[in-house]
């Protein structure tokens, strides 16, 4: 297995792409720390560890929260000794416009989405580079890159996420820590379906997703997890600083 004796920690662990890249993690031999807000739904998802080479452990923390972040990262480095690949996946959407967009509201997700990777990466750098090795994978989007309508909030924490990306690949590069991010499009995840949900017409608007598709569907969780596993390898040793594209070629066209 690629991971075996690998320590990986996974925020959002508990559902949807998290949750895919904890398993698949697992299922090449890692020891997987899953952190999540959600405990019951992190426990109930850990349950099913069948077919995993490695080991699911879950881990109730809210990864906005300081304090929590540094007892969990403490808790993890005093039972594992060390951490080999920080991904960085927890986010929160939040479908408002500026005109009604609250301070608290925009706090929260870039709490969510954008401290939580600093909190946890400052946790874990000084015990990477000591061992001269580490991986960070963060979590972007594709609207982190091209932005999108009646989102700013969300889109400007995961275009933040990508200059963060940036800087500490190179901060990390000449003591062995690679820092890489993922940018996926639209994949069918419980926040997805949420987003659906919501909408005026459900149905409508999933058409609208799909029709955006030129693969004709969207993505899987699992198109995510490959992509963090082939990051996480030695395969990609040399590839740092960069943000992973998984859309399915939807920013290769027109898209609002």
């Amino acid at each position: 297995m690629r991971f075996t004796k690998k320590v990986v920690v996974v925020t959002g662990a508990a559902s949807g792409i998290g949750l895919a890249i904890a398993r698949q993690f697992a299922e090449n031999g890692a020891t997987v720390c899953g952190l999540d807000i959600d405990v019951d739904a992190l426990s109930q998802a850990f349950q099913d560890q069948e077919g995993i080479s490695g080991r699911l452990l879950p881990y109730s923390v809210d990864v906005s929260n300081e304090a929590e972040v540094i007892s969990c990262c403490s808790k993890i480095l005093s039972e594992f000794r060390t951490v080999h690949v920080l991904v960085n996946n927890a986010g929160i959407n939040m479908a408002k416009t500026i005109d009604g967009l609250s301070t608290e509201d925009w706090d929260k997700v870039f709490d969510t989405n954008l401290r939580s990777v600093y909190l946890l990466i400052r946790q874990f750098w000084d015990h990477f580079r000591s061992r001269n090795g580490g991986v960070i994978i963060n979590m972007s989007s594709i609207m982190g890159q091209v932005g999108g309508i009646g989102a700013p909030a969300y889109c400007a924490s995961k275009a933040a996420i990508l200059m963060l990306t940036r800087c500490l690949a190179k901060d990390g590069a000449g003591v062995g820590i690679r820092v890489n991010a993922i940018c996926p499009g639209y994949i069918a995840t419980p926040i997805m379906e949420k987003v659906f949900a919501e909408a005026e017409d459900p149905e409508a608007a999933r058409r609208a997703v799909i029709e955006l598709q030129p693969m004709g569907r969207m993505g899987t969780p699992e198109d995510i997890a490959n992509a963090a596993i082939f990051l996480a390898s030695d395969e990609a040793s040399f590839i740092s600083g960069t943000s992973l594209t998984i859309d399915g070629a939807v920013t290769a066209t027109q898209i609002d």
